[in-house]
């Protein structure tokens, strides 16, 4: 798998690093695992700078849809893209169109999508 996946459950946080080249398929998948792990409405950073996303725009439009498909995709978390500027299209195609259902935001660095997810935190009540 050119993903690799890591949930925190503690901090609410998941990170997913692309290491090698990701299809629309692989993107689907780590979305599969984002919901069946109960994750969807943790904080997320999605590096991509040091794999590649070989996905064309409908692609990335037909991932979109997929997600808000989910029943719970009016409670997706904030989303940081960490990206390489040269190779970004994929991020902010999907930021572009999503960008009205949750905080979502690119860096070029791991650090500052750290700083502004912190910023995002929320404290939820316990239940």
């Amino acid at each position: 798998m050119p993903i690799h996946l890591d949930i925190s459950h503690l901090d609410r946080l998941v990170i997913a690093v692309v290491i090698g080249d990701a299809t629309a398929d692989d993107v689907r998948g780590l979305a599969r695992q984002f919901a069946e792990s109960g994750s969807m409405h943790y904080r997320k950073i999605v590096d991509i700078t040091v794999g590649t996303l070989t996905i064309d725009e409908a692609g990335v439009v037909a991932i979109a849809a997929f997600l808000r498909a989910d029943p719970k995709a009016s409670s997706r978390g904030p989303l940081a893209f960490v990206v390489n500027p040269a190779r970004a299209q994929f991020a902010e195609k999907f930021a572009e169109l999503t960008a009205d259902e949750r905080p979502v935001k690119l860096f070029t660095t791991l650090r500052a999508a750290r700083r502004w997810l912190d910023e995002c935190a929320t404290i939820e009540p316990r239940r």
